[in-house]
């Protein structure tokens, strides 16, 4: 069911407002292309820096290029990646393509797999712009798909393309989002660039994580915004969740409440005190309000990722809850940015 979204003065005049528009400020700027965009996770927290000016962006889905058009910019354009040629020069493009086809490829075979066209689209592209440098993000798990050697056939093909590379496993909880989001995140400088690069130092721990209650709870969210639409659930839902304490899920519930799912997966309700488990997409079935017998909202989920209230989603609400789950964390991104900025200082080749 569509979900329809009325666009209020306000969210009109807030529209767009990370885009610097001073001509000056905009040339001295790092310019990126972004591919695989979705609704912009990765991008705003480029922009967050003020530092990089955006020049192009691309997916092929049709509402999540609504999503970004009316919160960042109409500079994306919304086709199959396979018929975006003759791109600008930038100084970084940015991206994680979908590898879907290699935890089940032959490794020997792996860029054989027609699953992984995307993934072979980015690295054509890749030759084709050749920035200073690339910043590739995927799931951690790719580390260790068929025993590693899925990732290191994705390094070698990104070392052909003319680049040394860095990678790190990276949590979003570390640099500030509520979310235990662990992340592989490869950066490749480009070979005639001898400059090693150094990624973010985390900026929080144990000692300053922040939890779901400073999501969700700290500043409340008016009924009235949008995507935050609260939905119903059946009578035996409400039986459930009536027996899930914080942080527990259907293993707390009576066996007669029980069903045949991952008992400790489903029905989790998140826990105040700690950081959210990781937001991914499934129509926000995974994920219950820590004191409300509700699912969260897809305004709820987009808090725990970082976007700001007036970030809005368009299409289905099961269509932004993918957006949502897909997207780099806002802080993430930032910090990536930040360390970024920093490496084009130091080669002096901003």
């Amino acid at each position: 069911m569509e979900n329809k979204i009325n666009i209020t003065p306000k969210m009109k005049e807030n529209k767009k407002r990370w885009i610097h528009k001073g001509e000056t400020e905009i040339e001295n700027k790092i310019k990126v292309i972004s591919l695989f965009s979705g609704s912009g996770g990765l991008d705003l927290g480029f922009l967050a820096t003020g530092k990089y000016d955006i020049i192009f962006a691309n997916d092929f889905n049709s509402q999540a290029c609504e999503t970004y058009s009316h919160n960042i910019g109409d500079h994306i354009v919304c086709e199959d990646i396979q018929k975006i040629t003759h791109l600008k020069y930038a100084d970084i493009i940015v991206g994680g393509p979908p590898c879907q086809g290699f935890s089940l490829a032959n490794p020997s075979r792996a860029f054989d797999d027609p699953r992984n066209h995307l993934f072979k689209e980015y690295a054509r592209i890749l030759k084709e712009v050749q920035p200073k440098m690339f910043l590739m993000e995927n799931v951690s798990g790719m580390v260790t798909m068929q025993k590693g050697n899925v990732f290191e056939l994705i390094k070698k093909e990104l070392s052909n393309c003319g680049y040394n590379l860095f990678h790190k496993l990276l949590n979003a909880k570390d640099f500030g989002v509520p979310q235990n989001r662990r992340r592989i995140i490869i950066i490749g400088v480009r070979k005639d660039i001898k400059e090693p690069f150094k990624f973010p130092t985390p900026t929080h721990d144990e000692t300053n994580y922040l939890t779901v209650e400073n999501s969700l709870l700290d500043t409340p969210i008016p009924e009235s915004n949008p995507n935050h639409l609260i939905g119903k659930l059946t009578d035996l839902n409400l039986k459930r969740i009536q027996n899930i304490p914080e942080g527990g899920s259907m293993k707390d519930c009576p066996m007669h409440l029980q069903n045949n799912s991952d008992l400790n997966r489903s029905m989790r309700r998140l826990s105040r005190k700690n950081v959210s488990h990781t937001i991914v997409h499934n129509n926000c079935d995974h994920y219950y309000h820590p004191i409300e017998n509700r699912r969260i909202t897809i305004r709820e989920m987009a808090r725990i990722q970082g976007y700001p209230d007036d970030y809005i989603f368009f299409g289905s609400k099961s269509e932004q809850s993918r957006q949502v789950g897909n997207s780099v964390p806002i802080g993430l991104g930032k910090a990536l940015a930040k360390s970024i900025y920093d490496f084009f200082n130091k080669i002096h080749l901003k």
